[in-house]
């Protein structure tokens, strides 16, 4: 007895429950603090000697759920002996989560509770294990009714079927737990009850259990179809006691697997009829799968061995080059584009084939297989060729564009007029050969058009222009026409290169241009002729008839003093005709010589040379003169008849001053639609334009009493404009001033 109690003696019970992960506690309830021993501390995972009071969590934390348990449960001891047994959570102070099986008892005296007695035992593992299982048994459970599977037992020896909750789901079973067997065959669908019958004679019978499908029929009606599989036990005597299944509700299978072969089924009528197949092809295996009417559009023994040679030994020897350089490419460069070619059967048929597919990737980005169809086009491929025979026999330049605006083909004048070769267009988008400055303009057009499709010419309401290859435009006259077929509608587009028709029209316009003016030149120089030979008529003929009366006069005179007299009157009348006549002769060169050197002449500069040469009539008039040529300040015109135009504009204004005012000028310059605008303003004495405003510019012709007016500056400054092509223009009121406008 002694050695046993040394075993178990009070070091190797702290042991064992330390090993237990057991600890022991008191609460005192006169200092409301717990006493704890080693084995606690270390479960809870705090400091030895840490106090613990009553009503705080201290160093633990826990939710709030513990916390209401524990003071309930204290309670329910203290005041009524309730034993205390809960199993509750903490957190300890470094953050992990402990479960604990906490029980307690009170200690009374004189009927009091002085103290609680308990202990404690780690429990977390056994909750985390409990919690995997809880959360394994649930996603079973949601596995299982995702899959509609249901599992149940058929008692052989008392003929009982019982079945789990989701198989009374899944066969609709409303019966009570244990059922006679009978009870469920009723719920089998008529047509298969018998079957079901046998099958599950024939499975006892051999004592193997064979899976089977059958349908039920549910309450409300539903027919359900229903997968069967299970595994039959025996006693020690090998008979069969039951029989464990799974029953699983494939009905949305059978739908979807019934919709693929009716699928099937119309695809192989579509290929058929599209005289068309889909293949695969496993570039590491080298294993090649045909539809069965691919098979038959190769005249090929169906279900026969295929490879990618078998394939490749019907392509027509001109086309495998072609053939060859696109599989290499689809394969290089992941994507497989559509290619037409022709393979030639072992019976000498030549057909025409398009093969449209899809490279297949896996994870890695590495090819694993190529899939496609392969469709029989002889006969568009044959209407196509003649088509394109008659696109080419077309005199212009003709594209054919479909959906999209892609262009299908392209004739030889085309590929002359742009420079493109067909594969460098076909396919690609029409727009390619219009300039973008141009798409406004071309929309509309396009719109009307495929609203009402007929033959109609492109009027953009301006020049229309295509792009050659090498980016230069071509001025082109675009014909629009419909093409229906089964595709759709195709668009023909005649294209005629009108070149040397712009070229020939803007010589036309050109020559017209110069022929008008030319007329103009000559109108008005026939006007200006016109009116010279009025004026040298009008102002030649009174000092020529002066002059003839006075030789007149002198014949019948013998007095020598009279004669004196008359030759001093001979004098003055020749000087006026020679004046005359020495303007005419002026004016006359100035309309002659219209081809006088021109040079850039600033106005500015002109200014202060004419303003020099007038410094003394400035100075003795107190002519204030200002001037803006800011707008334009520079001409190409003869210096000449600039500085004379301004000497005598600015000589005017000074000579027909106003006595009341000092004379103020304002000469500026202005812009208008790019011809230069130059005005001359003063505040002079102004001029009836009422009364002389038709013989402003004649020769000779004074409006206001001053001894050096003699009516040849306004003549000699308009003949030098309009000799230049310039007009002169005047706005004056009386007492006011006058504004000279020249446009050059």
């Amino acid at each position: 007895m002694k050695d046993h109690k040394n075993i178990i003696g009070p070091d190797n019970a702290s042991s064992i429950r330390a090993l237990l992960r057991i600890g022991t506690w008191k609460l005192n309830m006169g200092a409301g603090t717990y006493v704890l021993d080693n084995a606690t501390y270390d479960i809870l995972e705090i400091p030895y000697g840490t106090v613990l009071r009553r009503g705080e969590n201290g160093p633990l934390d826990r939710p709030e759920k513990t916390s209401i348990q524990i003071e309930n449960g204290l309670k329910n001891l203290i005041e009524a002996g309730i034993p205390f047994d809960y199993e509750l959570e903490f957190t300890t102070p470094k953050g992990n989560t402990r479960w604990l099986h906490i029980l307690a008892m009170r200690k009374l005296e004189n009927g009091n509770c002085t103290e609680v007695v308990g202990i404690l035992q780690d429990i977390t593992k056994t909750k985390q294990r409990e919690n995997k299982l809880f959360q394994q048994n649930q996603l079973l459970n949601l596995a299982v009714r995702k899959a509609k599977l249901g599992h149940w037992n058929w008692d052989l020896k008392t003929d009982t079927f019982t079945c789990s909750e989701n198989m009374r789901r899944i066969i609709d079973f409303k019966g009570n737990e244990f059922v006679p067997f009978e009870t469920v065959l009723n719920y089998i669908y008529p047509e298969d009850k018998e079957y079901v019958k046998d099958q599950l004679a024939i499975n006892i019978k051999n004592k193997v259990f064979e899976n089977f499908t059958h349908r039920l029929v549910t309450h409300d009606g539903e027919i359900r179809t229903i997968d069967v599989s299970g595994d039959i036990y025996f006693d020690s005597d090998n008979n069969i006691t039951n029989i464990l299944g799974i029953s699983q509700d494939v009905t949305a299978y059978k739908k979807i697997e019934l919709e693929v072969i009716k699928k099937n089924e119309l695809l192989t009528l579509a290929e058929q009829k599209a005289l068309l197949g889909h293949w695969q092809w496993n570039i590491k295996t080298d294993e090649v799968f045909w539809s069965a009417n691919l098979y038959y559009l190769f005249k090929q023994e169906e279900n026969s061995k295929l490879e990618f040679d078998t394939y490749f030994g019907y392509v027509h020897p001109e086309d495998q080059q072609d053939v060859t350089i696109h599989f290499n490419n689809a394969i290089e460069d992941k994507v497989f584009n559509k290619i037409i070619h022709r393979i030639l059967l072992k019976d000498g048929t030549l057909k025409w084939i398009l093969l449209l597919g899809e490279v297949i990737l896996n994870e890695k980005n590495e090819i694993i297989k190529l899939v496609g169809t392969c469709q029989d086009v002889t006969e568009q491929q044959q209407q196509a060729i003649k088509f394109k025979g008659l696109v080419d026999s077309a005199p212009s330049a003709t594209l054919i564009v479909g959906n999209g605006n892609v262009v299908h083909m392209i004739n030889k004048q085309a590929e002359n007029l742009f420079g493109f070769l067909p594969e460098e267009l076909e396919g690609k988008s029409v727009e390619l050969l219009f300039p973008p400055r141009l798409e406004k303009k071309r929309a509309p057009h396009r719109k009307k058009f495929l609203a009402n499709p007929k033959v109609k010419k492109i009027d953009i309401g301006e020049d229309l222009y295509m792009v050659h290859k090498s980016g230069k435009e071509i001025p082109v006259e675009v014909t629009l026409g419909p093409l229906e077929t089964d595709e759709g509608l195709l668009i023909s587009m005649a294209i005629r290169d009108i070149t040397a028709e712009k070229r020939y029209e803007r010589k036309i316009l050109k020559a017209k241009e110069e022929l008008e003016i030319l007329t103009e030149e000559l109108t008005a120089q026939n006007l200006q002729l016109a009116d010279f030979t009025q004026i040298t008529s009008h102002n030649l003929r009174a000092p020529v008839s002066n002059l003839n009366s006075l030789v007149d006069i002198y014949k019948l005179v013998d007095n020598e003093e009279e004669r004196k007299e008359l030759f001093q009157k001979f004098e003055t009348v020749i000087d006026h005709l020679t004046l005359t006549l020495n303007t005419l002769i002026e004016a006359l060169s100035a309309k002659s010589n219209t081809a006088i050197s021109r040079s850039d002449i600033s106005f500015s500069k002109t200014l202060i040379k004419t303003q020099e040469i007038l410094t003394a009539e400035i100075t003795r008039t107190n002519a204030v003169i200002t001037s803006d040529f800011t707008k334009a300040d520079t001409i190409k015109y003869p210096k000449i008849y600039l500085e004379s135009i301004f000497q005598n504009l600015i000589g005017n204004a000074l000579k027909y001053k106003s006595q009341d005012r000092i004379p103020r000028i304002e000469i500026t310059s202005e812009l208008n639609n790019g011809n230069v605008i130059l005005n001359f303003k003063d505040n002079g004495l102004g001029i009836d334009l009422n009364k002389h405003g038709h013989k402003i510019f004649g020769l000779n012709k004074v409006f206001h009493k001053h001894p050096e007016a003699k009516g040849i500056g306004l003549f000699m400054t308009k003949t030098q404009i309009e000799a230049m092509g310039g007009t002169i223009s005047i706005a004056s009121k009386v007492n006011e001033g006058t504004t000279f406008s020249i446009q050059f």
